[in-house]
């Protein structure tokens, strides 16, 4: 294990810095920051360095950018001093974890994420103490106490709804007086999270190569990413930008489609790619959206995979049962729940577990992606080398280009 630095990013003791400035008033709202490359020499970083901390400082609301005009403080950052906690966690060494989990959008991963966390903790002889809350913000920071007074040593967020706040999560982790354990990165809490932030960031996210690849293999021209009509999910946004890379470098086009989940907005896409059918893969962000779409389709007249192959994430059960079944991408929970668990217990002792390896993945090659009806059983041989190479780091994160 690792002794935490107390800034491990730059750009974090940037965000610090301003943030600090605008608690003292040295930096009211509406005034103007200077510029990235005057912030940039003071602080001896580079003014990319200095953007990111403005970007992420206007993410969470303390700043915005007005382009061709600066950077300025907004209006509600003069909140900051109500809003500001002590930081100092309360490190404790006990056999209890709280776990917090928000009430929305909570599908098949969450329930099956928290049932190896269970598993995992009688493992590690650990016991949970599970609570739902509406909004992770700086109100839930009264269940910390409560988790507090129950002996608990640290607690995991196992679970962000797909509208989470990231201001507010960060709200939420400062206030809290336990150490907080976050299943995915976010941007300013990379020591909070199970992944070790310091590993190469494609190495530690193949599954969007990974499946990029898979329909590559399998013949198809054209490749889509299929995902929630939403800002405020970071990992979502990472999948973009992993497609959108991955799509560049093997000269694919780039079609991403994002919905609200309603019929009528399915019903909206499927048209847009209409003049694709036959020749569209469709990747979904989860289990539950490749099957709204794919009923989606039925209802339109369209079929899967002949018009559109369709490949998700997570394995829901339901998928076994949809007409054509499912195919899947799956994670290991049991990788997950580990080290979840096993960073909490590191955090409390004032140290951190990060995990450094690959997630292991696997896929469940039914019919939907078309990959069996094109292929026959040489898509078993297919699978087991695009696993195998998702493992090497050395082919993980680089393209594919013959």
């Amino acid at each position: 294990m690792k002794e935490l630095a107390t800034s491990p990013y730059k750009y974090v003791e940037i965000c610090d810095m301003i943030l600090a400035r605008i608690a003292t008033g040295e930096l009211k709202p509406g005034s103007r920051l200077p510029s990235a490359r005057a912030l940039g020499e003071e602080c001896d970083c580079n003014y990319h360095t200095v953007r990111r901390a403005f970007e992420k400082l206007a993410a969470q609301g303390y700043l915005e950018l007005k382009h061709g005009s600066g950077t300025f403080v907004t209006e509600s950052a003069g909140d900051l001093n109500r809003r500001k906690v002590d930081t100092e966690k309360e490190l404790r060494t006990t056999d209890k974890i709280g776990v917090l989990l928000p009430l929305k959008q909570w599908g098949h991963y969450v329930t099956s994420l928290i049932d190896h966390l269970h598993h995992s903790s009688e493992a590690m002889q650990i016991k949970l103490i599970i609570r739902t809350v509406s909004e992770i913000d700086i109100h839930s920071a009264e269940l910390a106490r409560d988790f507090i007074e129950q002996d608990c040593c640290a607690i995991i967020l196992p679970w962000l709804g797909e509208d989470q706040n990231l201001a507010h999560l960060h709200d939420f982790v400062r206030a809290s007086k336990l150490p907080v354990v976050l299943a995915n990165p976010v941007p300013g809490l990379e020591t909070c999270c199970y992944l070790d932030p310091e590993v190469d960031f494609d190495t530690s996210h193949p599954t969007t190569y990974l499946q990029c690849r898979y329909f590559k293999e399998v013949g198809f021209k054209k490749i889509a990413l299929l995902g929630p009509d939403t800002i405020g999910v970071d990992y979502w946004q990472r999948n973009l930008m992993l497609y959108s890379r991955w799509c560049d470098i093997e000269e694919y086009p780039n079609l991403v489609g994002m919905v609200d989940r309603s019929p009528r907005d399915y019903e909206r896409l499927i048209s847009r790619w209409q003049p694709h059918r036959g020749e569209l893969a469709v990747i979904a962000y989860h289990d539950e959206i490749a099957l709204e779409f794919m009923q989606a389709c039925e209802q339109k007249g369209f079929s899967v995979p002949d018009d559109f192959a369709v490949l998700g994430h997570n394995n829901n059960p339901l998928g076994l049962r949809s007409n054509p079944p499912l195919s899947t991408l799956f994670n290991s929970y049991e990788y997950v729940s580990d080290g979840l668990i096993g960073h909490a217990i590191a955090l409390s002792k004032g140290s951190s577990k990060q995990l450094t390896g690959h997630e292991p993945q696997d896929f469940f090659i039914r019919e939907s992606c078309g990959g069996r009806m094109r292929h026959g059983n040489k898509i078993d041989d297919i699978v087991s080398t695009l696993l195998a190479q998702a493992n090497d780091p050395m082919t993980a994160t680089r393209g594919d280009k013959n």
